[in-house]
């Protein structure tokens, strides 16, 4: 095994992981309850394991980590920028965490694409990119930004545009309107994860707006708690995938033009541990 390139991950805890199993090949005594030791607790031998299971590491331990774990100057930054940004709490705190991590990756190898990153940042490129490819807009801005909620800037449109056309996302036709190079856009398996979960966050505040908001158009918003074997969530699962696709292909058959843009927030998620079976 090769000694962990930190700027390569994009988890602290998969850098932790590998970075031990590195170490106890050089030293064979560095147990996890020694690695809890090296970080200033000599009674608490599950905390390096508690760590790697998901805890929070705080401020003052995350010092300690950077401490045992050797790390240069450049490393320490880094380490710190990922830890804050799987650990922030808000969208805000997540995105100048991940300012601070596209910064500061070094490595030739690194994961994080500036360009990617500069589309997937904001919320309102797609919502550009798709409001582009149902009207007709060349150059006024002002109109531009104003078909789209909730609203942004002329100038936040015009660089938007900028963007995608750099990214090479769209086009301007032969009347000299701006419109999608594809009809369809996605991610793709090698995007990055931190990427996809920032467009995540924001959609998912979106929809938190959405729900106080009045719309002229419809909207539905539902929720629900459910009690189910895990045999259950996985053909609720498949369900929602089949309903997803069923959705797309709805999209892309519609026989009428498209007049306006939706976002869809679809989130199913555990509100309890995985409990044992009597």
């Amino acid at each position: 095994m090769e000694t962990p390139d930190l700027f390569t991950y994009d988890d602290f805890r998969a850098f932790l992981l590998d970075w031990w199993t590195y170490h106890q090949g050089l030293e064979p005594g560095l147990s996890k309850s020694e690695m809890s030791r090296r970080l200033g607790l000599p009674n608490t031998r599950s905390y390096f394991t508690d760590v790697l299971a998901g805890k929070r590491v705080t401020d003052l331990f995350l010092d300690r980590f950077c401490q045992a774990l050797g790390l240069r100057v450049e490393e320490d930054r880094y380490f710190r920028a990922l830890v804050q940004f799987q650990q922030a709490e808000t969208p805000e705190d997540r995105e100048v965490a991940l300012d601070r991590l596209v910064v500061l990756s070094r490595s030739p190898r690194r994961r994080l694409d500036p360009r990617q990153y500069a589309y997937y940042r904001h919320w309102w490129n797609g919502a550009l990119r798709a409001v582009l490819a149902i009207e007709d807009h060349s150059e006024d801005w002002e109109c531009l930004a104003s078909r789209i909620q909730p609203g942004i800037t002329a100038r936040q449109a015009r660089e938007s545009v900028a963007l995608m056309q750099e990214l090479g996302l769209i086009e301007r036709d032969a009347r000299g309107f701006w419109k999608p190079t594809e009809a369809n856009l996605s991610s793709g398996t090698g995007a990055n994860d931190e990427l996809i979960l920032q467009m995540q966050m924001q959609q998912f505040d979106l929809a938190r707006r959405a729900i106080m908001t009045k719309f002229t158009l419809p909207k539905d918003i539902a929720t629900s708690t459910l009690h189910l074997s895990g045999a259950c969530v996985d053909r609720s699962r498949d369900r929602i995938e089949t309903f997803l696709g069923e959705l797309r292909s709805l999209a892309t058959k519609d026989p009428d033009p498209a007049d306006r843009i939706y976002s869809l927030c679809l989130a199913f998620f555990p509100l309890s541990s995985e409990g044992s079976t009597p």
